[in-house]
């Protein structure tokens, strides 16, 4: 009976979907009265209005139009054979700029809307350099688009039917420079502009008009992204008159310092490498001097800089966190300008100008510290007052050089040449001469990276602008140490007694290609695609040992190889993305990116989806949401939480996938007034495949495989980011705020049991301010909080043949013992804060130039901030039985209050 009635219901549901489909069939066609309405013509060079005819009258339909629609069309031919009236009115129209409505036995025909586009370059007025960013805006549509890297726009309007144009008001304008205004009265074609800007700098009026400009954070659907200028790097307080872009990121929220000093990002519960750092869209390895003090950025030579922490664009790919898009300033094409800046601790040397005027041009930046030239009489003053024959020796610098030549064949097709190199070398010598015996010791560190490219822009129509380029990027270390030991007595000739040699090397080679394109068919989209290629050469680890004696020949001297090995990998993506603008409310980017990587006979592919939404609620205010998956197929490998040259980059191997990350990001954004922008935004992030170093393994030898040193886990990050920026006007700066969580777990580490995140910092304060007093003067001040950082520690000890002994204990053993840590990352550090000053003074010099000083207050009110804890003996007391000691912890800071200046000159 069950399965009766089971088959009855199945009948009846059968039947009902027969009825259903034949109900929607007989109403369609009762709506359209087409039951048996075919056509069928063979019609050759007529007017296409006898073909109207013909149709209507095997129809029976009648056509409605404006008299003047078909005198422009030529004579036709026409063919269909027993078609269906639609499919015959969509064939017959097809290739005519006209669309058509049928109702009944009524079919009125109307001229298509028509589009007309609006596209050329933004530049400055006095160097022709391109303008990244800059708003081209349309007042009277309310339409608007930003100039891309190479100072390209695309703006399509459409024209309304039987309208003889359409008048357009074109506003542009540029963070720094003067707004420019555009009208044309009557727009019918496709127009090219040439858009120049002056800069604000030329002008008198010292306030900013506000524009457009401050409503594309409400009206674009990025989130998760800051564009920080030329200037706002100047103006931001700085540590020894550095200007630095990585400090200044590290004031926006979900950001995080790391160690203070350290030029390092930690972006959203991510590590350090998971952060793509491009120059010229070309990739950068190895971003930081001095062990991460100040970065390898030189602002002289730096136009401008994208940062994108969420919501990313399919067109970058490769990091799990975080995109600094940093672009080199071109050279002016018109005149020969330049500076030069004295620092504490270094100098800066910049010339640009035309080669060929308007035409070709250069750029060439120089940054060089001087901090061996500071050391060197300082070591001979301190070796000269030692008396016991001990004398050291070290020298430390680095270099930075910018190096561009740009051609412009026209105003459509320009090309470009690109070089920057960074340099560290770190030398030391220490001599031990003890009573006949003669110990020396030579240590010698290099490090830095080598990026050279070259470029070929086109703009092949009013809507598609493309790009090639090729390019060669290196990143390599070396490290060598020997000694030397001579030994004799008094009255006898020294002999060499022995000599050992040690050396490390490790690096990473690059050779890539890529093709990008901007493509705008209609208004509603703007449609971005392209293609990467890039070859990866890994010198993971190189050790060998060598010892040499004197007294032996050279047969029997020891040399030894640990490793050397070498990997090359392969590593592709394609990407396509389209910014539609759905309605007047909803606007999306959806984008997909397809990766992959071939290392050791192993192939990792992945789809790596992007999707932001904008819902605008009205004007001035927009609700926004996103989504973005991103792989990491190379990792660093490090045991400290410094840069320095010891760390190695890797790729994933057989054994160790690649990383993934997934975000998903809500938020909204609010503009007041055309003068603050406001946003908030939640986000949610999971990580799979990271690498940490299991349990003890960061120091053992390199005879153990990297891989069995690495353990596999995840990693969570979720948080609330509130800010509050201002752009225009005498004051500008921001005010950020982050509350965040980021933990970790891995299997093979603190017993399977999810653990924070070194960084996992849950409050996070930050406050910019630069306030220009008057055309000469401009004050600057910058006040960071946020919790603090995460450690392990050993709470408890081990003594042999005693009991536990905890903190706080006293004991004549002291620490003697064994240290037990119970879990990782078991002790936070003290809050960290600070407050920075700034001022510069600009001085005006004949004929144009410029001469502006830099005066910087780093940590204001001196708080010694802790980069580290340790645990050691505290003197307890004193007694007849001696005296005993307890535990405690100490903490490090190493940087009080540090006052510095510079000064530029321009020319």
């Amino acid at each position: 009976m069950k399965k009766f009635m089971k088959r009855g219901w199945f009948a009846c549901i059968f039947v009902w979907l027969i009825c259903l489909s034949m109900s929607g069939k007989l109403m369609a066609q009762a709506n359209s009265g087409d039951d048996v309405r075919t056509v069928t013509l063979n019609m050759l060079k007529v007017p296409l209005k006898d073909i109207l005819t013909e149709v209507g009258k095997q129809a029976g339909v009648t056509f409605s139009y404006e008299s003047s629609l078909l005198k422009e069309f030529q004579k036709t031919s026409f063919k269909v054979e027993d078609a269906a009236l639609d499919d015959c009115l969509e064939q017959l129209f097809r290739a005519y700029p006209i669309v058509y409505k049928r109702t009944g036995n009524i079919v009125v025909l109307k001229r298509k809307p028509r589009q007309v586009t609006i596209s050329g370059f933004v530049r400055d007025q006095t160097s022709s350099e391109s303008l990244v960013g800059a708003s081209v805006y349309d007042v009277n549509s309310l339409s608007g688009v930003a100039t891309n890297a190479y100072g390209f726009f695309s703006l399509s309007l459409t024209i309304p039917p039987g309208s003889n144009g359409i008048p357009v008001r074109l506003q542009t304008s540029y963070i720094g420079y003067e707004s420019r205004s555009f009208t044309i009265p009557s727009l019918i074609q496709d127009t090219v502009l040439a858009i120049v800007l002056q800069p604000n700098a030329a002008i008198k009026e010292v306030l900013v008009t506000a524009s457009e400009t401050n409503r594309q954070t409400v009206r674009n659907t990025q989130m998760g992204a800051m564009e920080v200028s030329h200037a706002t790097i100047r103006a931001t307080p700085t540590l020894m008159g550095e200007a630095d872009i990585i400090r200044t990121l590290q004031l926006t929220p979900g950001v995080s310092v790391g160690t203070e000093g350290i030029s390092g990002l930690y972006v959203r519960g991510g590590n350090s490498d998971e952060n793509l750092f491009l120059i010229d869209g070309n990739p950068v390895y190895q971003v930081n001097h001095i062990g991460g003090f100040f970065s390898a950025f030189n602002n002289e030579a730096i136009k401008g800089m994208n940062f994108f922490k969420a919501g990313f664009p399919a067109r970058y790919g490769g990091r799990l966190s975080s995109v600094v898009d940093v672009q080199t300033k071109e050279g002016n094409m018109k005149e020969f300008h330049g500076s030069a800046s004295l620092g504490l601790i270094s100098g800066n040397l910049n010339l640009e100008g035309p080669i060929w005027k308007d035409h070709t041009s250069f750029n060439i930046a120089l940054r060089r510290t001087w901090l061996d030239v500071l050391t060197t009489p300082v070591m001979a003053i301190i070796n000269h007052k030692k008396k016991d024959g001990n004398t050291l020796k070290v020298r430390y610098a680095f270099h930075d050089l910018n190096a561009r030549i740009d051609h412009r064949f026209s105003e459509k097709s320009r090309m470009y040449l690109s070089l920057y190199n960074g340099n560290d070398v770190l030398k030391a010598k220490n001599k031990d001469d003890w009573e006949g015996y003669l110990n020396t010791q030579d240590s010698y560190m290099r490090w830095g990276n080598l990026v050279a490219s070259a470029g070929w822009t086109y703009a092949f129509s009013n809507k598609l602008f493309g790009k090639l380029s090729g390019f060669y990027t290196r990143y390599c270390s070396k490290i060598s140490y020997s000694e030397e030991k001579i030994s004799g007595y008094e009255g006898e000739e020294y002999y060499r007694h022995a000599l050992d040699q040690t050396m490390n090397r490790t690096g990473i080679t690059d050779f890539g290609v890529r093709t990008a394109f901007d493509y705008q068919p209609v208004a509603a989209h703007h449609i971005r695609f392209g293609a990467d290629y890039l070859a990866h050469y890994f010198e993971p680890e190189y050790n060998r040992l060598k010892a040499l004696d004197s007294d032996k020949p050279d047969s029997m001297q020891i040399g030894q190889t640990f490793t050397d090995e070498h990997l090359w990998a392969h590593e592709a993506a394609a990407y396509a993305e389209d910014d539609w603008e759905i309605s007047d409310a909803f606007r999306l980017n959806a984008g997909l990116r397809f990766s992959l990587f071939s290392v050791e006979n192993k192939t990792y592919t992945g789809l790596e989806p992007r999707v932001s939404l904008r819902w605008l609620l009205s004007r001035d205010l927009s609700l926004k949401a996103s989504y973005s998956r991103m792989n990491q197929y190379v990792h660093l490998i490090s045991n400290s939480f410094m840069d320095i040259p010891t760390d190695s980059w890797m790729p994933v191997t057989s054994r160790l996938k690649p990383l993934v990350s997934d975000q998903v990001s809500l938020g909204a954004y609010y503009n007041w007034n055309r003068l603050l922008d406001f946003s908030v935004e939640g986000y949610y992030k999971k990580m799979n495949n990271l690498l940490e170093y299991k349990d003890g393994y960061s120091l053992i030898p390199s005879s153990v495989s990297w891989e069995d040193k690495m353990a596999v886990g995840e990693g969570h990050a979720y948080g609330l980011e509130f800010m509050v920026r201002k752009q225009t006007g005498r004051t500008t700066g921001w005010v950020g705020y982050s509350l965040a969580w980021a933990d970790r777990r891995f299997d093979e580490i603190n017993e399977g049991l999810r653990y924070p995140s070194r960084y996992d910092n849950r409050h996070k304060l930050n406050i910019v301010a630069m306030h220009k007093l008057s055309d000469k003067v401009e004050l600057s001040a910058a006040w960071t909080y946020s919790s603090g950082n995460y450690t392990t520690l050993s709470l408890e000890n081990f003594r042999p043949n005693d009991h536990l002994h905890l903190p706080g204990e006293t004991s004549s053993w002291g620490t003697v013992g064994e240290d037990y840590y119970d879990k990782r990352n078991n002790y936070q550090l003290p809050a960290y804060h600070r407050l920075d000053l700034g001022i510069n003074i600009y001085r005006p010099k004949k004929k144009g130039r410029m001469g502006i000083w830099n005066v910087s207050i780093y940590n204001v009110y001196c708080r010694m901030n802790p980069i580290m804890v340790y645990k050691g003996d505290v003197k307890d007391k004193t007694s007849e039985n001696g005296t005993t000691y307890r535990n405690a912890f100490k903490s490090v800071g190493i940087f009080p209050i540090i006052p510095s200046i510079s000064y530029t000159y321009k020319f």
